[in-house]
């Protein structure tokens, strides 16, 4: 193995914002070098536990970033697929690349060195450390420097800044249980604009990929005239600049990732329900509001404190002592291999 100066962390993920995300903030506080790497399965081995994929780094998809010697020292996976072809980077190297997976593997524990799941998934283990929330790559630094960036970028947030109370707004979508349509969407924006107008604040709302084209028309037909600020998916995202900006932030409740980046803060922050959720999520939301961290919004802002949520450097902490350990037993065996069943 290498020594930790020349260490290198692959991070496993279909793709998707909200699972590199994860890994990619993972990765940041354990501080070693990292390629992000995008895997996906070819049929039928996609539909196939993981665990039962033989070679499963080899059965990726054309569009897939090839898997192949020299291996890493620590892979980092995020997601279904992203857990199948961590699990068969480990085998191809006999053992000795040590495996983190965020999120449920949906693959026997035990073939995984370190499960990282959110709480709400119920796992259990000796090698599985519950979160509070999803992991992320937010940080203080980020946000004052985004904020910066947009404060020269816009002069009149500059003047709004510190003399209006400003509500950050974090719009989500469609998920499996949940349907965001463009009668919901007015709705959502018309309690927004309401609550605005009574704390003489100043909406600043940013949209996701998930929103969708007719949605997103749809809120801006609300919000026509009225001087609040929003962000249509055109140019950069100023997600980090509203999380470092915020007085309050509201955020709708059908992603864990997004809730969980506005509660590392230590804001008030409100969820936004456009629709039912599964029993998984909705126990994340029960968990949070019972810790007195997030509440639902029914239009009217107060203040409060709460302890951020903010798991991702204690795992990585952990990450990197589990990760000694793995090492002090490679070097104990001599340099032999090590194989995973």
């Amino acid at each position: 193995m290498t020594p930790e100066t020349q260490r290198h962390v692959w991070l496993l993920t279909q793709g998707a914002v909200g699972l590199q995300n994860q890994a990619i903030g993972l990765a940041e506080h354990i501080g070693w070098p990292y390629a992000l790497k995008k895997v996906n399965l070819v049929k039928p081995w996609r539909w196939l536990p993981g665990h039962w994929v033989p070679a499963a780094h080899t059965r990726l998809t054309e569009d897939s970033d090839i898997l192949a010697p020299e291996w890493p020292d620590l892979v980092i996976s995020c997601g279904r697929l992203g857990a199948a072809a961590a699990l068969g980077v480990k085998r191809a190297s006999g053992g000795r690349v040590f495996s983190v997976h965020i999120q449920n593997p949906q693959l026997p524990n035990h073939l995984v060195d370190l499960i990282v799941p959110p709480r709400h998934d119920a796992l259990s283990g000796s090698n599985v450390v519950p979160t509070r929330g999803a992991l992320h790559h937010v940080t203080p630094e980020k946000m004052d420097h985004a904020l910066a960036t947009q404060l020269n970028s816009h002069p009149d947030l500059a003047r709004i800044k510190g003399q209006r109370p400003i509500i950050g707004v974090l719009i989500g979508g469609s998920n499996a249980t949940a349907t965001l349509t463009p009668e919901k969407s007015r709705q959502l924006m018309s309690s927004l604009v309401d609550a605005a107008a009574t704390q003489e604040a100043l909406l600043w709302i940013t949209a996701s990929r998930r929103t969708g084209a007719d949605n997103i028309r749809a809120m801006e037909s609300v919000l026509a005239g009225t001087g609040h600020w929003f962000w249509d998916n055109q140019g950069p995202n100023p997600y980090m600049a509203i999380l470092g900006s915020a007085d309050y932030l509201v955020v709708t409740g059908d992603s864990v990732s997004m809730v969980s980046e506005a509660a590392s803060t230590g804001k008030p922050v409100y969820t936004l329900d456009f629709d039912g959720y599964s029993g998984r999520l909705n126990q994340f939301h029960e968990m949070l509001r019972a810790e007195g961290v997030t509440r639902p919004f029914t239009g009217e802002l107060a203040d409060w404190t709460y302890e951020p949520v903010n798991d991702t450097p204690q795992v990585a902490q952990i990450v990197r002592t589990r990760f000694d350990e793995h090492l002090a037993n490679i070097v104990a065996a001599d340099g032999s291999s090590v194989t995973t069943s």
